[in-house]
């Protein structure tokens, strides 16, 4: 995608969170276990959320839309990684110290201030991803700064909060969840609004990701880490994009919402802004043929109409990549549990709804330069849809963008989720006690800053080389190399988790092994009593039987050919063979090789160096 907009000129402002998952022994306000696991639930619980006042006694705009929509939250429980704290069922328990000292030390490491006491709150959630309708979170840094090579973005806060429930299901009438991650440590760093562009965004979000990495306690894997951007323009709105996990296309992301804006504010320019009308209309559509629309009625429900001034031809227009003017209207319908809208700006013949529609244009006088939109569903669904979509109509035209919460599409683009929350929604956490911060302890954070990727990437640079550098310091196994790089040669180690690693992968549970039965196995490939073509058989014996790995490498070292009896071996084919190695020269080996290796126990890269010395020579 390219990236040739004037950001300055449009008034770009642009902030990001990063949601970092910790690797911690336990949650982080219960003693549950935080490896997550993929079998059957052994309970299910449901709730419904309702809206109600905060401490400043008003409502939460988000919470009320989410309330209106009466949907059943069901949550899959497990007895191993779940408690009764998870179910709201009993008071939270302390805070997890691992995990503080973690975003502490992270904290540190971007030069923010911590507060001599943290005080932990409760933020209101919406979605219903969470079984008391609150995300218990804390304030464990403020104002640091990150580096960047477009300039210096300033750290407004970093946070200490507990993992929302994992989405499994979602439909208009209820949402299913999974607790076993409920309660998993995380860290949000949320910048100020100094980024200057999509670019600089993807930087920022890389960058603070590589520092969380190196404090030794991210969790890794798809999932553990997501970014939200809030993303606006001079003449649009702030607008808080959320659920994407590819720090990759986080740049997309922003270009594409930036063009959506810019063209939602540029079509209004050339809007009729005449009168918007909107109706039951449900008496037209009596003895329908639409299928859908029939279904509809025979259920009680509904039929709401509007007439959408000067949207003819303009309900199909692209305003960023394929996303386009119609989807404006249709989130907001879904937004209320109806699955979208028919509208005359599409072939209505297809929906065998061209008399209902005739009539509806009749009531409300359409001109030709009109759109009628229909909206089909239980009566109050609607109703309510439809004061929605007028609602974002009547926006459209004024080239007016809401402020909201948005969701990142596979696409790129993004779709609107609910209104942005207010500040109605935090308020003190009263079961758990502040947390007071000494300064002994901030000074033994500081004496233990770890270093960070970057410098640990040009530290192993010297010895094991750069590219092999850059693959094993970003690897899921940098712990492990730093752990067994002291005793066996470093080269080898990195080398094995890396690339070996991966292979083995593949055929057997490399996982299995503890950290000292991989250093018998490094041991042994070093001193040559094995090679990587045997690590699968030895692997596989060592998990099987639960073999010390020692005495698998005797047996397999005790099974293989000698390398005198190689030698005679190759030496008879190249016997065998003269005619051929005549015609083709070292270009033989291949052949040859096939042949050797049908005749000896050995590994293919100690026959290989055999049968190179012989051949040459032969051909000397």
């Amino acid at each position: 995608m390219s990236d040739n907009i004037d950001y300055e000129g449009l008034g770009f402002k642009c902030g990001i969170e990063i949601h970092q998952q910790l690797a911690t022994e336990t949650k982080l306000f219960c003693d549950c276990p935080v490896d997550l696991q993929d079998e059957a639930a052994d309970h299910r619980v449901s709730r419904y959320l309702r809206a109600v006042a905060g401490e400043t006694g008003e409502k939460d705009e988000a919470a009320e839309v989410a309330a209106d929509q009466s949907k059943k939250y069901v949550y899959k429980y497990y007895n191993r990684n779940n408690c009764l704290v998870e179910l709201d069922e009993e008071p939270p328990h302390s805070i997890n110290e691992e995990a503080l000292d973690t975003a502490l030390t992270f904290t540190r490491m971007i030069e923010a201030e911590i507060p001599d006491e943290i005080q932990i709150m409760r933020k209101m959630v919406v979605d219903g991803s969470n079984t008391s309708g609150f995300q218990r979170t804390a304030m464990i840094g403020l104002d640091g700064k990150l580096e960047t090579e477009t300039g210096t973005v300033a750290i407004d806060d970093i946070e200490l909060e507990e993992e929302s429930a994992g989405i499994h299901e979602r439909d208009e009438e209820k949402a299913l969840y999974d607790l076993n991650r409920l309660g998993v440590p995380l860290v949000e760093v949320g910048t100020d609004a100094s980024i200057q562009s999509p670019g600089h965004a993807r930087e920022v979000a890389e960058k603070i990701g590589m520092l969380l990495r190196s404090t030794g306690k991210a969790r890794r894997g798809i999932g553990t880490i997501r970014q939200d951007v809030n993303v606006s323009i001079q003449e649009g709105a702030r607008v808080e994009i959320k659920g994407f996990q590819d720090v990759e296309n986080i740049d997309k992301v922003i270009e594409n919402e930036v063009k959506r804006q810019k063209n939602l504010v540029s079509l209004a320019e050339g809007l009729d802004k005449g009168e918007m009308v909107a109706d039951n209309v449900t008496h037209h559509f009596e003895g329908t043929e639409n299928q859908i629309i029939s279904t509809v009625l025979e259920n009680g429900g509904a039929v709401y109409a509007m007439k959408l001034p000067g949207l003819t031809g303009k309900m199909k227009q692209k305003i960023s990549g394929n996303r386009y003017v119609a989807k404006e209207l249709v989130d907001y319908a879904k937004s209320r549990g109806v699955e979208g809208i028919l509208h005359t700006d599409e072939d209505i013949e297809n929906y065998q709804l061209a008399e209902e529609f005739e009539k509806i244009a009749d009531d409300f006088k359409k001109t030709e330069e009109d759109v009628v939109a229909v909206i089909a569903a239980g009566k109050q669904q609607a109703k309510a849809a439809a004061k929605a979509v007028r609602d974002r109509a009547r926006l459209l035209y004024e080239g007016e963008i809401p402020e909201e919460t948005r969701t990142a599409e596979q696409d790129f683009t993004t779709s609107y989720a609910r209104p942005l929350p207010g500040s109605a929604r935090m308020y003190p956490e009263t079961d758990i006690p502040a947390v007071n911060i000494t300064e002994d302890h901030i000074q033994e954070i500081d004496e233990n800053l770890p270093d960070t990727l970057v410098e640990k990437e040009e530290k192993y640079s010297e010895e094991i080389g750069e590219e092999l550098a850059s693959q094993i310091v970003y690897s899921e196994k940098l712990q492990l190399f730093e752990e067994l790089r002291e005793e066996y040669d470093p080269k080898l180690v990195a080398n094995f988790f890396t690339n070996i690693y991966s292979a083995l992968e593949k055929e057997v549970d490399i996982e299995a092994l503890e950290k000292q039965q991989y250093g018998k196995i490094l041991k042994a490939l070093g001193e040559e009593d094995i090679s990587n073509d045997d690590l699968v058989e030895l692997i596989s014996e060592v998990n099987r039987n639960s073999r010390p790995v020692y005495e698998v490498v005797e047996d397999i070292a005790e099974s293989k050919t000698s390398e005198e009896e190689i030698r005679e071996v190759i030496k008879d084919v190249i016997e065998e063979k003269e005619d051929m190695i005549e015609e083709q020269g070292m270009h033989a080996q291949g052949a040859l090789m096939g042949q050797v290796m049908g005749r000896v126990e050995a590994d293919g890269g100690t026959v290989s160096k055999i049968l190179r010395e012989e051949l040459e020579k032969v051909l000397e």
